[in-house]
């Protein structure tokens, strides 16, 4: 018969160890709850290179450009957005942004700028600072929006500041479809800048604010433009939106902050700093003119949405860095709503933008801290581009930038993501006649459990 003394201990022992077994449990349980997860599970991308066909194009109209988002359209559509855009004029013009193609396969323009203007040798200059290309849903047709024709017979920007100076432009934001007055509207945010003339050697570009854009979701047509009211940094909204069933919309930022480390500062002060991502909402049914300005805005706070705008906390690890464009979209994965971020990492120097990540998260103010590489680009420092004989290449190597994912074109489980490419700051003059420079790439990428 066992002892009773030893029996007694063994029970306290079973208690203790009962007691510390529901305390694990309870604390994973309130863990899960504080910190939810939803983790991908990612496979490596593959070139989508049906897609890379589709933005070969040779004119009339868009021939090339860099952002790349897209918006699916209420009739199925889909517009995609460019910021700098090479145009085929109809009639060709000039010098326009026509694409031919040599014997050998070899995409070039022809150059509308010589000696000793630009030099020392012929360049490619003439574009337009945005513009939209419309592809159907069936894909069978596709049509480029710009502005009117200038007195040159040239295309003008779709979207263009007020202001109307020679030097003045906007660069695109992120589109989002929302209901006003029981209508449906796009919402674009844009980007205004003043481009450097060629006598001042200070600065390339100067920022100088933001707006938003609302268009008529049937036919794009532009209604108005508001500039952002109350903005009193440099920080970039609206580089990805989000609209909620309450419609509030979530706005995220980008601001570049300390330099990174281990990368020597250079002319691309900008790109060698960490690029941070910050989050904030608006109530949207009030209107594109409430919208617009940040009184009326919240800022994420790292625990809450606050009023005070300056005390928004960064809503990806202390050490990582964004692109200055990217996508972050609600997906459905396993049937689960999951927020999902695409990305460069940008941590280091710009030479070296190639390798992109997701990020995930269960709601839209993060954290984003689950991230999986899924694609390491062959375009970042090529020189090469298909048709070019042994003894012609790209004087530098091109660069890499702006990642975006285009989930309506989601197909068995596999992710579309874009990026475009284009020559360094700083490239040598004459690589601007070689088209296939200066276009979005595209990229599938597999994720478990990917739902249209």
């Amino acid at each position: 018969m066992m002892n009773v003394g030893r029996r007694s201990r063994i029970d306290v022992v079973m208690r203790s160890f009962l007691r510390l077994l529901v305390c694990v449990i309870l604390l994973a349980v309130l863990s899960a709850a504080v910190f939810p997860q939803c983790e991908i599970s990612a496979g490596k991308g593959v070139p989508a290179k049906e897609w890379d066909k589709i933005f070969s194009r040779s004119g009339p109209g868009w021939t090339g450009g860099d952002t790349t988002v897209s918006l699916e359209l209420p009739n199925g559509d889909s517009a995609f957005f460019f910021s700098d855009s090479f145009i085929g004029e109809n009639p060709a013009m000039p010098g326009d942004g026509s694409v031919f193609t040599n014997s050998n396969g070899l995409r070039m323009r022809k150059p509308n700028c010589l000696p000793p203007i630009c030099g020392p040798k012929p360049e490619v200059i003439h574009y337009v600072y945005n513009s939209v290309l419309v592809r159907s849903q069936d894909g069978r047709t596709v049509h480029t929006l710009t502005g009117p024709k200038d007195k040159f017979g040239y295309s003008t920007s779709y979207f263009r500041p007020k202001s109307g100076g020679p030097n003045d432009m906007y660069w695109l934001g992120d589109p989002i479809i929302v209901e006003v007055g029981g209508k449906k509207k796009i919402w674009m945010f844009l980007n205004e800048w003043d481009v450097a003339r060629p006598f001042d050697k200070a600065f390339w570009i100067k920022y100088r604010a933001q707006a938003i854009a609302q268009m008529d979701a049937n036919t794009l047509e532009i209604e108005k433009i508001v500039d952002l009211a109350h903005k009193m940094d440099e920080a970039i909204w609206g580089i990805s939106l989000w609209l909620n069933d309450r419609n509030e919309l979530y706005i995220y930022g980008m601001r570049n902050e300390g330099s990174i480390e281990g990368v020597e500062r250079s002319s691309l002060e900008a790109a060698n700093k960490y690029k941070k991502l910050y989050v904030a909402k608006v109530d949207a049914s009030k209107g594109i003119d409430f919208a617009a300005d940040l009184k009326n805005w919240s800022a994420w706070n790292g625990k809450a949405f606050s009023k005070k705008l300056d005390d928004r906390a960064s809503i990806i690890p202390a050490k990582d860095s964004i692109s200055d464009e990217l996508s972050l979209r609600r997906l459905n994965i396993d049937g689960k709503p999951t927020f999902v971020m695409v990305t460069f990492d940008t941590s280091v120097g710009y030479s070296d933008w190639k390798d992109l990540y997701l990020y995930s998260a269960c709601s839209p103010e993060g954290p984003f801290t689950s991230k999986v590489f899924v694609y390491r680009t062959p375009t970042a420092g090529q020189k090469k581009l298909p048709g070019m004989t042994t003894s012609e290449s790209l004087k530098t190597g091109m660069s890499v930038y702006n990642p975006h994912m285009h989930p309506q074109f989601t197909k068995d489980g596999r992710l579309l993501i874009s990026y475009n490419s284009n020559l360094p700051f700083g490239a040598k003059p004459g690589d601007s006649i070689y088209a296939d420079f200066y276009r979005p790439r595209f990229v599938w990428v597999p994720i478990e459990g990917l739902k249209r």
